[in-house]
């Protein structure tokens, strides 16, 4: 065991030592107070019940005598007079021979009985205790009786020795298993807290086992097991993204090198005296130089755009616009590059008008995107379906018959840095295109989706929530 261990057990221990302690004192001081009785008197003077028979032990120093007769001092009178006291003294015959404050009910004379009885027992009488004692004058004894205003009763007890000796083997037995006890809990709880410490080691080593939901700690045990799925989600998502960046990187040095070569080597062409350039070769080398350079603008444009966009650092302007017309524009856009004019991409909609509030600039790079993606990876005789319709929201499907993906490739479509590879196509472009759609959708509150199936085609879902009213 570990010295932190025998530090729990031993912290453990003495907290326990100290509540029994103080258990026991408590029991002690409630005894005690159950054997001294506390008296008070009607002017709220209190003390305790063996205050009278001190008082009355040392009351003979303030009694005097004057050619033998007893005599009160001033401050023993003022004494009985604050404490309502009641005083007698009797002579050696048994006669009172000075009284002060006495109760009507006390005797005149006093035998010899009498004077032992009060010495051993004292005298409840009425509301009265009393209490004796003697002062000597002169060689001759007197007795003096003081009566307190309270009930105080002389009680001998008598104990079996046997018994108190049993007592103490059962106090000595409960102290033994409350030390055991302590020690079993204290060890008990060191595993317990062993394991998790050991956990939380295991967790910043990456090497943790889940432990069991039950016990003193549960909550804490949940917590760690929750802490290391959580980890181990985030480990396993940088290195996904670790993976998709360093292929993003391989496919954007690729595609930067592209456009750069030809810039390069027209630019040492039109630089290079040796060569003899005639100038409609010149505007060849220009505008080959112009339309990489464009390239280049838009692959380091999108990376900032997509940027920008991911931490909201992008302006969206929202309108009121009519949706319907947007994606025509997109579709009719599409169809006019010479490159894509005879591709067969039919939109549908029931109705001619569906208002809502976007980003015209916005959205149409977005769906724009989205069909460039069906157009680019399937063959040209693929049929793409463009609908859009309003029920409770506005649901926008973008459907071809294509060549389909696999679900790997779902997964990651719209992944930052990702280009499909389930085409024979050498696609051009920095993986952003879908991302950034997805992006601009999130960006007005909708929502989307992807269904594909290999050589069956693939399924593009976008909802809006019509309820938009606010614009910015």
């Amino acid at each position: 065991m570990k010295k932190s261990g025998y530090k729990i057990i031993f912290n453990l221990y003495f907290k326990f030592f100290i509540a029994f302690l103080i258990l026991i004192s408590i029991f002690l001081g409630i005894g005690l107070y159950l054997l001294n009785v506390n008296i008070s008197s009607e002017n709220s003077y209190a003390n305790w019940s063996s205050w009278p028979a001190y008082f009355t032990s040392n009351f003979y120093k303030k009694i005097s005598f004057d050619k033998g007769k007893p005599k009160l001092k001033d401050s023993a009178v003022g004494e009985l007079k604050k404490y309502k006291l009641s005083f007698q003294i009797v002579d050696k015959n048994g006669d009172v021979a000075l009284e002060y404050n006495e109760p009507k009910s006390a005797p005149k004379h006093y035998s010899p009985i009498d004077t032992v009885q009060l010495y051993k027992n004292g005298d409840n009488a009425g509301e009265h205790t009393m209490f004796v004692g003697s002062v000597n004058n002169s060689g001759e004894k007197w007795t003096y009786i003081i009566g307190f205003p309270a009930k105080i009763s002389k009680i001998t007890l008598y104990m079996n020795y046997n018994k108190v000796l049993k007592i103490k083997f059962v106090i000595l037995a409960l102290f033994i298993v409350l030390i055991l006890i302590t020690a079993v809990y204290g060890i008990w709880m060191n595993r317990t807290l062993l394991n998790i410490t050991s956990g939380i080691r295991r967790l910043a080593s990456n090497d943790y086992i889940p432990m069991k939901e039950k016990g003193t700690y549960k909550d804490i045990k949940c917590s760690l097991n929750i802490l290391d799925s959580k980890l181990k989600a985030s480990e396993d998502e940088r290195k996904k993204n670790q993976t998709l960046r360093e292929e993003w990187i391989a496919n954007i040095s690729h595609d930067l090198k592209t456009p750069l070569s030809p810039i390069k080597g027209y630019a040492e062409i039109l630089s290079d005296p040796k060569y003899d350039v005639t100038s409609q070769d010149a505007k060849k080398y220009g505008k080959t130089i112009l339309r990489n350079a464009e390239n280049l603008e838009s692959i380091v444009e999108n990376l900032n755009f997509t940027y920008q966009l991911k931490n909201g650092m992008f302006p969206i302007n929202r309108q009121s616009q009519n949706l319907v017309r947007l994606l025509k524009e997109v579709v009719i856009s599409i169809l006019n590059n010479p490159k894509y004019e005879k591709r067969n991409i039919i939109f549908n909609c029931v109705e001619d008008i569906v208002d809502f509030n976007f980003d015209n600039t916005l959205l149409r790079r977005a769906f724009t995107n989205l069909i460039y993606n069906s157009v680019i990876h399937n063959s040209p005789d693929t049929e793409i379906r463009v609908s859009i319709k309003k029920e409770d929201k506005i649901y926008i499907n973008i459907d071809d018959n294509g060549k389909g993906m696999s679900e790997e490739e779902v997964k990651k479509l719209f992944e930052r840095y990702y280009r499909g590879t389930s085409t024979s196509v050498n696609v051009k472009g920095s993986g952003l295109g879908m991302a950034i759609a997805k992006q601009i959708i999130e960006a007005h509150d909708g929502k989307i989706n992807v269904k594909s199936k290999l050589n069956v085609g693939t399924s593009i879902y976008i909802e809006f929530s019509k309820e938009r009213v606010d614009i910015i």
